[in-house]
């Protein structure tokens, strides 16, 4: 069983390299022929991966099918929708899933934000909205969060926002559906019994599944210390749930049935007390897997059969891949199951059954303790690739975390809420208590989960992974799988050091790495030299309190490996520029801050951008060329403009500035032929006069610009100005980021764009 799972995983995985799906013509063919596969011995194996290949197939087109028309994009719609989970609120503004009513030329989930509400909508609810909407779309760049990727896994076949002067209010022409009741009074219950701080919305969490007050500095504490699977309703919970009430049931039938009966009553019972906290807790994907496997045994038992642990996890995955095969795409699915398999793997492989009599209950504990500590090194070791790959970072601190943390969580903290949440109605003031007991031992361990996450030697961020030390990075599996007695296996846990310790390689001395990052409307680019890292402007910053500093620039940084700005030049200080300064100064190092005009954050740390002033980073030239006078300009003609000069290469930088700077720079002749620029104030109409581009003669105009954004930047008189001197204009938002090598004596590598590089049959066609 295990064997065919893999198989089928593995054919289903392998439809997510594809860049476009294949022909539906060959559909059917390919069902057929994994079905023949099926029935050859000898072929089963390529049969098993055939079917999974075409059931994700089958799954993925359906979505894709399902996304928004373009009929209906950016168009003001009327519409009720169900509120399908806990909407969050942050920074006043409201971002929430629902579900079209009566819809049925819309997508099943939309995806909507709302700006300064008047009312705030509940999960459960049917509200009446004017909203607009627009298909799945977001920034691509190397390494970055893949957006549409996401929306794609969760089923979201539209993005959209609530128009503010529409009529929008909530609509009682349906009942709310009772596992949202549920919920949300567990929700308001615990708002009212408690402080609105970390413990209470954890408690939310592992109460209901509500997640949706963690904040997001909250996840990053929980993944800096390998908490994350204990803040919200994971298999164990549900697990714990089945196992409590399968042993209350032994107890509490044991004078009434015989032990035959008790036990499948016990087992019943079981499964319907982990079907129910399941369903409430909004059926996540560990959720899923445990409740399975708790139905999977409890049908063995009532069978008489016995099935391995490994066939029951193998089961249970397929059954959640033939539910909803897009599940097996995200990382719950992905981490779950893999931590399972290994706290199998170590039970077969590594410990054996011990004895125990009333003078060996000391060094029983002893021996609990030792595997209980080996358990989580081993998931340590055994989800260092997964962790790694997936998430850009190790909690090396999980271990000693978890160890002090697991038993609190499991055996008081999820106990006590649960019966805190069954104690209510006449007995509310008894679960009240076992609430306040639950949030007590939850401050106890995020206390612990503070200490840690301050101390940054236990944080690592891991760069980038490809070709060898993507290898490398899963040797740690080696000492799950290998047998215990085999020579050098502890030696795989030297790859968990050379992968932390691992740098991507810089740009040899006389070469520069440029990458023009997809931030939207706003602008952010990086040159790297051998030894040195500036960054031109930081993207904008958004009215939910987001910024593309923490979305794009950071997870950028990081997969290069790099810790330090040697310069970060702030060309003017309008937000789609200036918008991700302080969460910069928050993340890296900064040797210097340059600023065409003073931005509000940090100003003791800036200086002003002055023309003339020049610098060299290893055979690099760079020189500043605007503003020479700065008191006589503002806001956009104040911008920084900056050349640099790889050999006979020249990239020029230009900002917002307009067409009186353009002017000023081409009489002052310190303009001269560039390779590549930066088309400024994004190809307003504004900028890019004649003169200018005729000065320049670029081979390559980059626009920094949002998909579809208000202002129609880039202009078409702008882009036909540019390409008829001569140059390939390219946009971030059709083209992604886009990045390349140049060097002094090599010479300019190819142009690369992300959209292009990354895409996948999810991603709308690049344009």
């Amino acid at each position: 069983m295990p064997a065919i799972v893999l198989c089928i995983l593995s054919g289903a995985y392998s439809l997510e390299i594809l860049r476009q799906l294949p022909p539906a013509a060959l559909f059917w063919p390919a069902v057929l022929l994994g079905i023949g596969c099926l029935c050859v011995r000898r072929l089963r194996i390529a049969g098993a991966c055939l079917c999974g290949f075409t059931c994700m197939w089958f799954a993925a087109q359906d979505h894709l099918d399902d996304r928004l028309e373009p009929l209906w994009q950016n168009q003001s719609l009327t519409i009720d929708v169900y509120i399908i989970d806990f909407p969050v609120y942050s920074s006043s503004t409201l971002r929430f899933v629902a579900a079209p009513v009566g819809r049925p030329e819309l997508p099943d989930q939309l995806r909507l934000t709302w700006f300064e509400p008047d009312d705030l909508p509940q999960v459960g609810q049917l509200w009446q909205l004017q909203v607009k909407l627009r298909r799945p779309r977001g920034y691509v760049n190397p390494h970055g969060f893949d957006y549409a990727g996401w929306l794609f896994r969760k089923g979201i076949g539209a993005t959209g926002y609530v128009l503010e002067d529409g009529e929008n209010r909530r609509s009682f022409a349906a009942p709310e559906n009772s596992i949202s009741r549920v919920r949300a009074h567990f929700v308001a219950r615990v708002a009212a019994l408690l402080p609105e701080d970390d413990a209470a919305a954890v408690l939310m969490a592992i109460g209901v599944g509500a997640r949706h007050k963690i904040t997001r500095e909250q996840w990053d504490r929980y993944a800096a210390t390998g908490t994350s699977h204990l803040m919200a309703i994971s298999g164990l919970h549900i697990g714990l749930a089945a196992g409590s009430m399968f042993l209350l049931s032994w107890v509490l039938l044991a004078p009434f049935c015989s032990r035959r009966n008790i036990r499948d009553l016990a087992a019943v019972i079981a499964i319907i007390a982990a079907g129910a906290y399941a369903l409430v807790s909004g059926m996540a994907v560990p959720a899923q897997r445990a409740f399975l496997m708790a139905l999977v045994v409890a049908a063995t038992l009532a069978m008489r059969r016995r099935i391995s642990a490994g066939a029951m996890l193998g089961l249970s995955a397929l059954l959640i891949f033939l539910w909803d095969p897009l599940a097996i795409l995200l990382p719950g699915f992905k981490l779950s199951f893999s931590a399972v398999g290994i706290l199998i793997i170590c039970a077969q492989q590594h410990f054996h059954a011990t004895a125990v009599g009333s003078w060996q209950i000391a060094g029983t504990l002893i021996t609990h303790t030792r595997r209980l500590v080996y358990l989580q090194f081993a998931l340590l070791a055994g989800l260092f690739p997964l962790t790694a790959l997936i998430f850009d970072r190790v909690a090396i601190a999980a271990p000693l975390v978890n160890l002090l943390a697991l038993p609190i969580f499991n055996f008081v903290t999820v106990p006590l809420c649960l019966f805190g949440m069954l104690l209510d109605g006449p007995l509310q003031v008894a679960g009240d208590t076992f609430l306040r007991w639950a949030y007590a031992t939850i401050r106890l361990v995020l206390m612990l989960v503070d200490i840690v996450a301050e101390r940054p030697a236990l944080r690592f961020a891991v760069p980038a992974l490809s070709g060898v030390m993507a290898l490398v990075a899963a040797l740690p599996l080696l000492h799950i799988v290998l047998p215990p007695a085999w020579p050098g296996r502890r030696l795989a846990w030297i790859a968990i050091v050379a992968v932390l310790l691992y740098k991507p390689p810089a740009p040899p001395p006389g070469c520069l790495d440029y990458a023009v990052l997809d931030v939207g409307q706003g602008l952010a680019m990086l040159l790297r030299t051998s030894e040195h890292v500036l960054l031109f402007d930081t993207g904008p910053a958004f009215r939910s309190g987001s910024n593309t500093a923490e979305l794009v620039i950071k997870p950028y940084l990081q997969s290069l490996g790099i810790e330090k700005l040697d310069k970060l030049i702030v060309s003017h200080a309008d937000q789609d520029h200036a918008g991700g300064v302080t969460a910069l100064l928050r993340s890296f190092a900064i040797d210097q801050v340059l600023v065409g005009e003073q931005v509000a954050q940090s100003q003791s740390l800036q200086t002003q951008c002055a023309a003339g002033y020049r610098w060299v980073w290893d055979e690099i030239s760079f020189a500043i060329l605007h503003p020479r006078n700065s008191s006589a300009w503002e806001g956009n003609n104040r911008s920084c403009v900056l050349r640099v000069s790889v050999g006979r290469h020249n990239i020029l930088l230009t900002g917002d500035i307009e067409s009186p700077v353009e002017k000023l720079l081409v009489h002052a002749a310190v303009l001269q032929p560039v390779d590549i620029v930066l088309v400024p104030h994004h190809g307003s109409g504004t900028s890019s006069s004649q003169p200018f581009i005729a000065v320049l003669q670029p081979s390559l105009a980059i626009v920094s610009a949002g998909f579809g954004n208000r202002w129609g930047m880039p202009r078409t008189e702008v882009v036909r100005r540019w390409e008829q001197a001569g140059a390939s204009v390219l946009n971030t938002a059709t083209a992604g980021a886009i990045s390349q090598r140049i060097c002094r004596s090599g010479g300019a590598g190819p142009v690369r764009r992300s959209r292009v590089d990354s895409l996948k049959y999810w991603h709308d066609n690049v344009r």
